[in-house]
């Protein structure tokens, strides 16, 4: 299962719209700068909101892997095209699983910083095998009923974009909601059938403390992720750095390789 995903792009692509999948403790609104910079350049884009943001109680007990994948789905088989799917950390578990069901509906799969899974894989086993992050005991905060999760106050900046600025440091902490817990244990099912058919590329982030750079190098290598471009931010360059991410997005679709 080592190659599962093992994806080069060769050749453009012909889709025109980014479909924008955030990760966790976020929502859409994370994507507003990069999305802005796609439609002023011609292109289509739209962000998911997966649903459970902030919820808290049976709320968020009762959302699953599967709200995620079938919420994102639902805008995916909703645009007149297939689509350039992108996912974020670990929106990367939810684009996965959403090429696996529709395949066909999928042009490009980009992960940008994102938990490249292999088939049985969750976000829960990829973040605890990452020894380089730079999460602590505290950072990871679990509500007494185990049916969210949120991250320390103290800890949201130096994890998420340590590279920010003050303004966006105060707007990182304006985005950052509960998450619902579930969906963080729950293994994706994958095959090289379906996924494996769909070309990959993956955007690295060089000073990331949530994913490290040396995981998301092991999740390249064994994916064998031939489109790899890298980027000198931390965890949220929809944040710190949306203009060259979106270049990065329409560099990665237009020249393939």
């Amino acid at each position: 299962m080592a190659a599962l995903l093992a994806f080069g792009v060769a050749t453009p692509v012909e889709a025109d719209t980014f479909v924008l999948v955030h990760g966790a403790f976020q929502s859409a609104v994370v994507w507003d700068e990069v999305a802005e910079t796609l439609r002023s350049e011609g292109h289509n884009a739209i962000a998911v909101d997966l649903p459970g943001r902030n919820a808290v109680g049976v709320a968020a007990q009762t959302v699953t892997l599967q709200d995620y994948i079938e919420a994102t789905r639902a805008v995916v088989e909703a645009a007149s095209e297939p689509v350039i799917l992108v996912g974020h950390s670990f929106g990367g578990i939810t684009v996965s699983g959403v090429a696996e069901a529709v395949p066909d509906q999928v042009d490009l799969l980009v992960y940008v910083a994102a938990y490249l899974p292999q088939s049985g894989e969750s976000m829960e086993t990829l973040a605890l095998s990452d020894a380089d992050n730079a999460f602590t005991a505290e950072t990871f905060v679990i509500a007494e009923d185990y049916s969210h999760a949120t991250i320390l106050d103290t800890d949201q900046v130096r994890v998420f974009a340590a590279d920010a600025t003050p303004e966006q440091a105060a707007a990182l902490r304006a985005s950052m909601v509960r998450e619902p817990l579930p969906p963080i244990g729950t293994p994706v099912m994958l095959t090289d059938e379906r996924i494996g058919s769909v070309p990959s590329a993956y955007i690295r982030t060089l000073k990331d403390g949530t994913v490290s750079p040396e995981l998301q190098t092991q999740m390249i290598e064994r994916a064998e992720v031939e489109t790899v471009r890298d980027l000198p931010s931390g965890h949220a360059p929809y944040l710190t750095r949306p203009d060259n991410l979106a270049r990065l997005l329409m560099d990665i679709a237009e020249v393939g390789a």
